[in-house]
């Protein structure tokens, strides 16, 4: 933990001198606390998860251009700790280029999935943060409201486990309107010199904000080439925010060598001001899930309430 934290002490003290008047210091803290009965696995009974992250950012403006970069470090309710985001990020208003450990544009977003069961597939697998994988972004803005966001990953060392490929995201934005449609392609690996196996996938998440709503739809369907046949995969999620309600309810598929497990599920949460501070909220949450492997059903459940104060 001590190698985290110390990066922290010393931008704290760089704080106080004038030349790095620039550079943004925010935290948060964020914790869980709730039940669970999944069936699946079979864990029952309480639980409690959390974290305080901690970031560094800052950017400056040039001749016509600009740099930027972010350090996050996230300190766990499990006494680990851990780097979330690093990177560096430099370019124009026409173009740039993001390096480093980030999380590109998002495909297939869960809002309020404080407990969210299961992951099912949302185009995802080149989005980033990955420690071994080198990672680049180039954005175009390709006119108002219109822009492309081209991924490039690549796994350091191939004897590790790991996905490299492809992953173009085309944005439009206009009024309350908003909508991404992207691609994934690449290999994948177990590491080891195991075989390299070959996938793609497509997806596209659109909102629409209708004032005292905002309705928003995701769909991803993707497919990867295994010695056991290749596997089909696709999920549908749907949902509405009004106000601090926030509601999600999905369903998905996975095919592979004629056997089918279909899963249905919901989640959401309520958030609302703590004590009328406006930086402190608590919200109420459920999540379920049912899986259905031929024929054979099984349903997890989970009740919680997170916690969240920026400071």
């Amino acid at each position: 933990m001590t190698r985290y934290l110390t990066p922290i002490a010393l931008a704290l003290a760089a704080l106080a001198a004038p030349a790095f008047a620039a550079t943004n210091l925010d935290a948060n803290a964020e914790f869980d606390t709730g039940t669970q009965n999944l069936k699946s696995s079979g864990a029952k009974g309480s639980f409690q998860s959390g974290r305080v992250e901690a970031n560094i950012s800052g950017r400056v403006e040039g001749d016509g251009g600009f740099f930027a970069s972010k350090g996050t470090v996230i300190i766990g309710r499990n006494g680990g700790a851990s780097v979330d985001d690093a990177w560096v990020q430099l370019g124009t208003s026409s173009v740039d280029v993001k390096l480093g450990r980030f999380e590109a544009a998002d495909l297939y977003a869960t809002p309020a999935d404080v407990v969210r069961i299961g992951g099912l597939y949302g185009t995802n697998l080149l989005r980033g943060r990955d420690d071994n994988r080198v990672h680049a972004a180039g954005t175009f803005n390709l006119g108002t409201g219109v822009s492309l966001e081209l991924g490039l990953v690549d796994v350091k060392d191939t004897s590790a486990a790991g996905s490299k490929g492809v992953r173009p995201v085309l944005s439009y934005g206009a009024g309350p309107l908003s909508l991404k449609v992207g691609l994934e392609s690449g290999k994948t690996s177990a590491g080891g010199g195991t075989e390299e196996a070959s996938f793609s996938g497509v997806g596209a998440a659109l909102a629409y904000n209708l004032g005292s709503a905002n309705v928003r739809a995701n769909l991803a369907n993707g497919k990867i080439k295994e010695a056991a046949g290749d596997k089909k995969r696709s999920a549908l999620l749907l949902g509405v925010d009004v106000g601090g309600l926030s509601l999600s309810a999905e369903s998905g598929k996975d095919e592979q060598a004629g056997v089918s497990t279909k899963y249905a599920g919901a989640f959401g949460g309520y958030s609302f001001q703590l004590f009328g501070v406006k930086n402190a909220t608590v919200t109420p949450a459920f999540g379920t899930q049912s899986k259905d492997v031929g024929g054979t059903k099984t349903t997890d459940t989970k009740l919680a309430v997170r916690i969240h104060y920026d400071f």
